[in-house]
């Protein structure tokens, strides 16, 4: 189906019931106020990390040697970075930095740059250098932090959240652009920032990528602004960040309930969008062909009867997200605190380190 094609019956008429009818003639929902921690046991988890090639492997130590040169500097903001004037505001990487930097970071920057180290190294060094800028290096002493306080007005309504899994384990980081509350600002960027590293975080062993189910119903309840569409420089400014500072981290886009001035808007937005992008987004087919029902809203036609309480949803998700990060970190610390260990060991739970950063890659 083409991306701005629409189904004459698009099987999306019960996404239009409320929460509260959906529970009248629902005997078999799942209560749910807050994230789930896991996806399901039941759902399938890989033994280990899988191979490249070796052409492959030499290209990726390469991008390893560049950034474990303990001479390296960067940036604290893409500007600096660009024009390269102002050297006192090069610092060597953080501790927390060098931590982001494991070894599936650098094949998501490789894939996505077609394996050319040279273009890898600039695109990776902007994003570190734009996480410094925008506050999330997650270190402690970081003086601007990207933190929940400034970002959480945003969510009132529940306008975004991060629910449940998909069936290869990818978390769901759901869009509901018609619970708009606030008018249009550069916060509401760094509210979709804040909420995709959330999703980011909850990513389990084995998993790298988010699926995003975008609805573009318009919501008509207390604090919400449903006429308030965001403008494109908004919407452009959040999709230059996720193309440009998580690549490779999108598994598939699913959007429903798009009236037709949404898919004029999108049309304006198409010559944005990469390539890979564009493959992955999915128009107008209900989300329950792609989520099973334990994990997907009521909304949706699936079984967690979610109602979105900000006092009780967003300081639970601020702090298990937090806990998970921490956690890792910890781990990773324990491992030897090295640039390039892999995500596979610091999201585990076995004492052991399965893959030191000399691990031959081309291997299983």
């Amino acid at each position: 189906m083409g991306f701005f094609s629409r189904k004459k019956d698009d099987g999306l008429s019960s996404n239009n019931n409320s929460s509260s009818s959906v529970n009248l003639v629902r005997k078999d929902l799942i209560p749910c106020e807050k994230m789930p921690r896991a996806p399901p046991d039941t759902y399938p988890k890989p033994e280990g990390v899988d191979p490249i090639t070796p052409e492959q492997f030499e290209d990726y130590k390469v991008i390893l040697a560049h950034f474990q040169n303990p001479d390296l500097k960067l940036a604290l903001n893409t500007n600096d970075l660009d024009n390269g004037t102002n050297i006192k505001t090069y610092i060597p990487l953080l501790s927390w930095e060098k931590f982001w930097l494991t070894r599936e970071c650098f094949l998501r920057y490789l894939r996505a740059n077609k394996w050319n180290t040279e273009h890898t190294i600039k695109h990776l060094t902007n994003t570190l250098c734009w996480r410094r800028e925008t506050g999330l290096t997650h270190d402690p002493d970081q003086p601007d932090p990207l933190s929940a306080d400034k970002v959480s007005v945003e969510n009132e309504t529940g306008k975004e959240t991060v629910l449940g899994f998909d069936k290869m384990r990818r978390p769901l980081f759901y869009m509901k652009n018609g619970r708009q509350n606030t008018e249009p600002s550069f916060r509401q960027v760094q509210h979709m920032i804040y909420m995709m590293e959330s999703a980011v975080s909850m990513c389990p062993q084995g998993v790298e990528k988010v699926t995003v189910l975008v609805d573009f119903k318009l919501y008509k309840e207390p604090g919400i602004i449903s006429d308030k569409a965001p403008p494109i420089s908004i919407a452009r400014a959040c999709l230059n960040v996720l193309q440009n500072h998580y690549p490779e981290r999108l598994a598939k886009c699913i959007l429903i309930n798009a009236p037709w001035y949404i898919s004029a808007f999108l049309k304006m937005m198409y010559p944005f969008l990469d390539p890979a992008t564009k493959e992955k987004a999915i128009f107008d087919e209900p989300f329950e062909n792609h989520i099973e029902p334990e994990q997907l809203e009521a909304l949706y036609n699936g079984r967690l009867d979610f109602t979105y309480k900000h006092d009780v949803y967003w300081p639970d998700m601020v702090e298990v997200t937090h806990n998970t990060r921490k956690q890792q970190y910890l781990r990773w610390v324990s491992f030897g605190g090295k640039i390039g260990l892999s995500e596979f060991d610091l999201k585990g739970d076995h004492e052991e380190l399965k893959y030191p950063v000399d691990h031959d890659m081309t291997k299983k």
